[in-house]
């Protein structure tokens, strides 16, 4: 078995940050074409929590994305 290197970790820790970022992006999209009032009721909790919750989840995928590429600089 292959170990991972630190430069393959750097990579996927940018890859995840990347993908986090477009994530909460097209989360931020959706959010403001959904309308509330014609959603089912049973997805109006997550509707909530993902409003409350997307910024720390756009800046924690800016962070990985941001460690990611400095580390991948610094080796």
């Amino acid at each position: 078995m292959k170990m991972t290197t630190l430069a393959e970790l750097a990579v996927m820790l940018a890859w995840f940050g990347a993908l986090g970022m477009v994530v909460a992006v097209l989360n931020i999209v959706a959010l403001r074409v959904v309308r509330l009032d014609e959603v089912p009721g049973y997805l109006r909790a997550r509707i909530r929590w993902w409003s409350a919750h997307n910024w720390p989840f756009f800046l924690f995928s800016l962070l990985l994305g941001i460690a990611g590429l400095t580390t991948v600089a610094a080796i």
